[in-house]
């Protein structure tokens, strides 16, 4: 079997397992990638087991996802909390922090991340690194007037920023879900992630940062014959 058929077997096994989260749950947040298309291909297999629940997305292409296979979408405007979200990453180290963005939807990953009652994510095993930063940039969403302000800044500070530009489709810089600019930073390979993400957030301009650090409850690993459920340990101070 090819690797890609390994990989793929393997993110499907990991979205089968996360449906086992949400039955319970009213409302219900979902992320974006290729691991999420393949959890929202499994609730359009189940039918009318989710048609009473509401769903809301993080992303123009899920909310068409979603409401192509007869679910239920709001606006995320329209959310007063969400029991429980589910997404994928780009990376995730021992201590389940994440580099998220690759579809350029951090921000608004970012914010049905922070306010759901439970947080869910499903990755392939080759999405577990050591240390971030291993395999995938640190992506951040810029405010287009500060974008070469910020571009600037990360430059002095030996980042090696790049500003992401579409591979297909419409020419120009890849814009965000919100209208920002897609900047990915290549921080230096022993960097902090609490710390990069403190610089980072701090600077103006910067609307979000793709560093997802202690907001992940439960990170589905999956393998091509199994899964494990890796779930977050909170330390005491």
């Amino acid at each position: 079997m090819s690797v890609g058929g390994d990989v793929n077997k393997a993110k499907l096994n990991a979205a089968r397992k996360a449906v086992e989260f949400i039955t319970d749950a009213e409302v219900i947040g979902v992320g974006t990638g290729s691991t999420v298309e393949m959890f929202i291909k499994i609730l359009s297999e189940l039918g009318s087991d989710f048609r009473d629940k509401v769903f809301t997305a993080s992303s123009i292409d899920t909310v068409l996802k979603l409401s192509d296979i007869g679910l239920k979408v709001l606006h995320p405007a329209s959310i007063e909390r969400i029991d429980v979200y589910v997404d994928s990453a780009d990376e995730v180290d021992r201590d389940l922090n994440m580099i998220k963005g690759g579809g350029a939807a951090l921000t608004l990953e970012k914010i049905l991340t922070y306010y759901s009652s439970k947080r869910i994510f499903i990755v392939d095993h080759t999405k577990l690194v050591s240390h971030l930063g291993e395999k995938h940039p640190v992506p951040i969403d810029v405010q287009p007037y500060a974008l070469r302000m910020v571009y600037s800044y990360l430059l002095r500070q030996g980042y090696n920023p790049k500003i992401r530009y579409s591979v297909k489709g419409k020419y120009g810089p890849v814009i965000s879900d919100i209208g920002g600019v897609i900047i990915d930073v290549y921080p230096p390979k022993d960097f902090d992630p609490q710390e990069l993400e403190r610089e980072l957030a701090s600077l103006p301009g910067v609307i979000e940062t793709g560093l997802f650090i202690g907001l992940a409850d439960y990170v589905i690993v999956g393998y091509e014959d199994r899964v494990n459920v890796l779930k977050r340990e909170v330390r005491s101070m």
